[in-house]
């Protein structure tokens, strides 16, 4: 008489492929919590705006010293 497929190796596969999917739903989650963290953060914001407005004086003078 034959004996039972066995089926182990594959709910070994599932158990890896659940655990590939929380790290990976992991990664993304902090992924995504940083770029968020980044774009709300005040200062940053302050700051490229700082920079953005002084590359604007600076080109304002240079087209004024140009006349």
């Amino acid at each position: 008489m034959a004996e039972p497929k066995s089926y182990r190796w594959l709910s070994a596969g599932a158990l890896v492929a659940l655990a590939l999917a929380a790290f990976v739903a992991v990664v993304a989650v902090r992924h995504a919590a940083s770029d968020h963290a980044r774009a709300s953060d005040v200062k940053v914001r302050a700051d490229e705006t700082m920079r953005r407005i002084e590359a604007q004086v600076d080109q304002l003078e240079n087209e004024a010293g140009e006349k």
